[in-house]
């Protein structure tokens, strides 16, 4: 076993450089999530909310930015790949608070001419989607229909899928 181990390695390596350093996917989240799930825990135990505004790390205007949201984010990095993280208020237009979202954006890419975007999502309420929309869909459980799914559309229709991983983590991908 020992001497096929190097050959694995380099198949393994290998398939995964044809997908492209950027490529991310909807399973490839809910994988990070399984893996380091106290990597996503800290986040939410240095920034318990509630959250009164949307706020990015790192701050979109770097007049805004703190040491300590820096250095937080870079921490992460160390564990995860993570672009940037976005804490957002959930409510209604009468701006009731109806909880937290922090959308821990994993990759934000483009695909020939679709943008997609692959995040960790936390609601501090359950999340529940409206049957109205066809294009945005809640799985269950996160497998190979959730990504079936995100590619079966037309190119010209934007599809957003989220994926629970447990009472607050979803593993989410928006094609657009």
């Amino acid at each position: 076993m020992k001497r096929f181990f190097p050959a694995i390695c380099a198949l393994l390596f290998s398939a995964a450089c044809d997908r492209g350093p950027e490529a991310r996917s909807i399973l490839d989240a809910a994988a990070l999530y399984s893996e380091y799930p106290a990597a996503f825990e800290t986040i939410r135990s240095a920034y318990p909310g509630p959250f009164p505004e949307f706020a990015r790390i790192p701050a979109r205007d770097p007049a805004d930015a703190t040491d300590r949201d820096n250095d937080f984010l870079k921490r992460l990095q160390r564990e995860i790949p993570v672009d940037f993280i976005d804490f957002h208020p959930i409510g209604d237009a009468d701006g009731d608070w109806g909880g937290d979202e922090i959308d821990v954006v994993l990759k934000r890419y483009g695909a020939g001419d679709k943008w997609i975007t692959v995040s960790l999502v936390y609601f501090s309420v359950p999340l529940s989607i409206a049957d109205n929309d066809p294009n945005v869909l809640l799985f269950k459980t996160c497998d190979q229909k959730a990504a079936d799914w995100l590619g079966d559309k037309p190119p010209s229709v934007t599809r957003t899928a989220f994926c629970q991983i447990n009472s607050h983590w979803y593993a989410y991908q928006k094609v657009e």
